[in-house]
């Protein structure tokens, strides 16, 4: 209720809207809140209780609704129109067309406090504190829970290096005997066991372990209710690196599958498979093939262990309870970090806790994270855990009992942030940024005036994840979480919990009705690939506050239905043929409190034309805007991801003075630009977007990246920015995805003095040893990529000057060859090291190394790539690279061809990418840089091109430049001529 009450204040602080507050409503109002807080004690107590009793839990639910009401009509009296319809906020005069919307709301949606309506409340709010009186709900204080809430905790290391998994004796045998296997023969392999013994962390050990072998891989979660056409588009975009086209049809996809398979060595993991039938389906896109393909499956059903091997026994792996001694090691690791740090007087008990786990991974991680959350570990604790496990007989009863220990132990704030998770489907990859963005929107964080809401909102993401809630699925290059998602088991229990709770609906494409005894506050919709699904007839939707919609567009409801929403994150696809109209969105200008709206799907939205005043984060950059509004006007817009058509760049060059004015508040924009826009409209409007944003106060982050319809397209062009533009004074973000075909001459002159700068990626036409001089000036940089077209005449040096907090380099070259040295003590706080040729030179042997990395102490990895022919590849290995003994040895992977691929064709496979998501908001793990996205196959082709059957000659002065000749006619970068702007740098 803690909302509701700040929101009391803030009515009780300002003027009411019309000017008619008396001393007499607002006496009422200070009483009504002076309830309010009695009773939202009342809950708080409550909700410390481990296990609440029936009727308890009947109260908690009745008070929390009758918050809620109170809170909407609150809302309404907070978020209205000004009161002079001429007006902004701000005195930025409005417009003609907004003048007349101030006014047709003023008459028509304006509230007037009535003392009579908070009368009312007040004495529901009176009967619920007489009914917590009466039910005699105080005496639930004595069964206050044992556990204490704690600060945040230890995020987990990478994931395929966590300690949520022993690997004993015969998992190691049978990875080792995956490793050894020399069979170039398809073979499918399965993990067969129960739930909780951790076969998804045995297949992500696997999958992370071998991945870089295979020239393309994917892993895929299939889940109990399958939905196989998502299965195979996101089957597609991890194997090709770009998104399939929503409107395919399953039969398309299945042999475009096939196709990309054939003739190459793939890693395929099939995780959760419930039923025979559903693998046959999968089974289909595969090829058969004599280059050493392995696809590995999980599943609980001996029966379809045994149809995915074509019941070779000897192929399926049995996973079993771990023995006492794994057991052990794995608890005290989390605990103690090891069994001998454990204290003597707890050792027996703690023992009989592991004993009572009867190895089963999860129960046993989950206690131990309770335990370690812990301020103070007390005997009568030990005992009162062990006995609860005890009293459960069967391992997953045992299982989801340490699982409701656990979640007992959270703070409220905590629990509630987990419960929003059941919003979305099982098994599905949700994306950190997008998580905390609706959390923040729901005001379900809990800050103090001054902190960083957004801050707040991932810490509470990073204890969740500590106490193993929540597993990460991408972990960049500084531990980040950048990806999670939360194993069957937690996601059944707070589906339940939810349930419990009334905190959130969930609603599937069978379901016709819906037993309800309350009101609808938050409804998740996982209509799937149902074309005919409804909303069930008894929810009414005039108090739903967040609706996440999957599915097909014309199951979508009427959004203009649910008035008092204020999150709305729609997942939407259309089946092949559908028809392409625009989806009316401009009913969401009645939505007064909507603060988060996330469009993603190849679909076409029409925007209302007016203001959105509470709204926070808009992100439609994968979707389509049939028709910017003139007159839109977001003053309190922070987060905004939109397409790069033309529309909207022509919106953008003819109101330039406005444009920047009405949404003066915004600190992060992500544009993704679409192929159909031709490169002298880009060029023109990339650079009147950058001179607008050039001076904006509060903007963090820019990014410009490749749309869904750019990564599928042929020959888009290229445009060259060589403007200098005047940086935001709190920029920290700048990237400019190389496949987004825009790059810049060379390195901007403002990064040398920008002191925010924290990641930069962009790619240039050339790098210069003065462009090296502008990025070491650059005080706060700590990640940085570089795609450069062309090498420089003179060697690149990089000394001991600057770079002092430089964490991440990853350098590209993308068709000639450079002379590169790292002194001695260079970049000091260097992690990871990547560099990139997309060609390799041809030369005799002088002793020369092309890449000479002397000693650098904060090195943990080195990685090199080189194009080009097997036998050349196999020399770079041996003569290209010069590296300091003292540093990680180098990881130089191979493009030897593979069952007849062509060279460069695996290019787009690069170790160190991570985020890959598809149409459906489903991501693949990769490894570990920072927010890298796929170059799409059209992009390594046009190198391909102008690299064909060309080698590089190499003079004795090691000064001299190494060039790649380029055939006649063909540009630098691509087959069309590029743009340049003729500005000054």
């Amino acid at each position: 209720m803690r909302p509701l009450i700040g929101k009391l204040d803030m009515l009780l602080l300002r003027d009411a809207p019309q000017k008619c507050c008396s001393k007499r409503i607002k006496d009422r109002m200070r009483l009504l809140k002076d309830d309010v807080q009695k009773i939202s004690s009342y809950l708080d107590e409550l909700s410390e209780v481990e296990d609440p009793p029936p009727m308890a839990m009947c109260w908690m639910n009745e008070a929390r609704d009758l918050s809620y009401d109170m809170e909407d009509y609150v809302d309404s009296l907070l978020f209205v129109p000004p009161e002079d319809p001429s007006l902004f906020a701000n005195n930025i005069k409005a417009t003609r067309s907004l003048r007349k919307w101030f006014s047709r709301v003023k008459t028509s949606q304006t509230q007037v406090i009535s003392a009579g309506t908070l009368s009312e409340f007040r004495r529901y709010v009176q009967e619920a504190i007489q009914r917590h009186q009466r039910y005699n709900l105080h005496s639930c204080r004595t069964l206050r829970r044992r556990f204490v809430s704690h600060g945040p905790m230890v995020l987990p290391r990478p994931y395929e290096e966590t300690a949520d998994i022993v690997i004993d004796g015969r998992m190691n045998e049978f990875i080792n005997s995956l490793a050894t296997d020399g069979d170039q023969q398809l073979k499918v392999l399965s993990v067969l066991g129960s739930a909780c013994l951790g076969k998804t962390t045995l297949a992500r050990v696997l999958y992370n372990r071998f991945r870089k072998q295979y020239n393309c891989r994917a892993f895929i979660r299939v889940s109990k209710k399958p939905d196989t056409k998502k299965i195979f588009c996101d089957m597609l975009s991890q194997l090709k690196r770009q998104h399939p086209l929503q409107h395919c049809r399953e039969i398309d996809l299945i042999h475009d599958i096939k196709q990309y398979l054939q003739d190459k060595r793939y890693l395929i993991i099939i995780d959760d498979v419930w039923a025979a039938s559903v693998w046959d389906t999968i089974n289909h896109v595969f090829p058969k093939g004599n280059h050493g393909s392995r696809i590995i499956t999980t599943t609980q059903i001996e029966d379809v262990a045994l149809t995915c091997c074509c019941y070779q026994s000897e192929y399926v792996f049995e996973m079993k309870h771990l023995d006492d001694d794994h057991s052990r090691k794995l608890f005290f690791n989390r605990l103690f970090c090891s069994e001998r740090d454990c204290p003597e007087q707890f050792k027996d008990v703690l023992n009989e806790i592991v004993e009572t786990c009867d190895g089963l991974p999860l129960a046993t991680v989950s206690i131990a994270s309770v335990l370690a959350s812990q301020p103070v570990m007390s005997i009568d604790l030990l005992t009162y855990i062990h006995r609860s496990l005890s009293s459960c007989f069967s391992a997953s009863e045992r299982t989801r009992q340490a699982l409701n220990l656990s979640f007992n132990s959270l703070p409220q704030y905590l629990k509630t942030c987990l419960l929003y998770l059941s919003m979305y489907p099982e098994g599905y990859t949700i994306l950190k940024d997008d998580l905390v963005k609706q959390w923040v929107a729901e005001g379900l964080i809990y800050t103090t005036e001054g902190q960083d809401i957004r801050k707040d909102a991932e810490s509470y993401l990073d204890q969740l994840i500590g106490r193993r809630f929540i597993q990460p699925i991408c972990v960049n290059y500084n531990n980040e979480v950048l990806s999670c998602a939360v194993h069957g088991m937690v996601h059944d229990l707070i589906a339940h919990k939810s349930a419990e709770e009334n905190f959130i609906v969930a609603i599937d494409y069978s379901q016709k009705n819906v037993p309800l005894s309350q009101k609808v506050r938050r409804l998740s919709l996982l209509f799937g690939n149902a074309k005919y699904a409804k909303i069930p007839a008894n929810i009414t939707k005039a108090q739903v506050r967040s609706i996440g919609f999957f599915g097909l567009l014309e199951s979508m409801p009427c959004i203009t239905e649910f008035k008092l929403l204020r999150v709305l994150n729609l997942q939407l696809f259309r089946h092949a043929g559908d028809d392409d109209g625009p989806v009316d969105l401009t009913g969401i200008s009645e939505m007064f409190q909507l603060r988060y709206l996330k469009i993603a799907g190849n679909v076409c939205i029409k925007l209302p034309n007016h203001v959105l005043q509470c709204l926070e984060i808009l992100d439609i950059a994968d979707a389509r805007v049939a028709c910017v509004p003139r007159d839109i006007h977001l003053p309190n817009l922070l987060h905004l991801g939109l397409p790069v058509d033309k529309n909207l760049l022509d919106w953008i060059n003819s109101r330039m003075s406005l444009s920047v004015e009405r949404v003066r508040k915004l600190q992060d924009l992500h544009l993704t630009r679409s192929s159909a826009l031709s490169s002298d409209h880009l060029n023109r409007s990339m650079s009147s977007i950058l001179s607008l944003l050039g001076g904006h106060g509060n903007l963090k982050t820019l990014v410009v990246a490749h749309g869904s319809s750019a990564k599928n397209a042929r020959g888009a062009s290229d445009v060259t920015l060589s403007l200098d533009l005047l940086a935001p004074p709190l920029l920290q973000r700048f990237e400019f995805l190389p496949h987004s075909h825009i790059m810049f001459s060379r390195i901007p002159l403002w990064i040398e003095k920008h002191g925010n700068l924290r990641i930069l990626k962009i790619a240039v036409r050339e790098l210069q040893m003065s462009c090296v001089d502008i990025l070491r000036g650059s005080p706060a940089l700590t990640a940085l990529s570089l795609y450069v077209e062309k090498a420089p005449y003179d060697k690149i040096i990089f000394d001991k000057a600057g770079f002092s907090i430089l964490k991440y380099f990853k350098l590209r070259f993308t068709s000639d060859i450079a002379w590169i040295k790292f002194e001695k003590g260079a970049m000091p706080n260097l992690w990871k090291l990547k560099i990139v040729f997309n060609a390799i030179p041809s030369f005799e042997k002088d002793g020369t190394a092309l890449v000479s990395i002397e000693h650098m102490p904060g090195l943990k990895e080195i990685s090199t790539k080189f194009g080009g022919e097997a036998p050349d590849l196999e020399y770079a290995l041996r003569t290209l690279v010069s590296n300091h003994p003292t540093n990680p040895i180098i990881n130089m992977p191979s493009n030897k061809t593979l069952g007849g691929e062509q060279p460069h064709r695996n290019l787009e496979q690069e170790s160190d990418e991570i985020l890959k998501e598809d149409p459906y908001g489903n991501l693949e793990q990769e490894s570990d840089e920072i927010l890298e996205e796929q170059e799409p196959d059209e992009y390594d082709e046009r190198l391909e091109r102008r690299q064909a059957d060309k080698r590089i000659s190499r003079s004795s002065d090691p000064s001299s430049r190494l060039h790649v000749p380029v055939p006649v006619g063909a540009s630098e970068m691509g087959s069309e001529p590029d743009v340049e702007i003729p500005a000054a740098y």
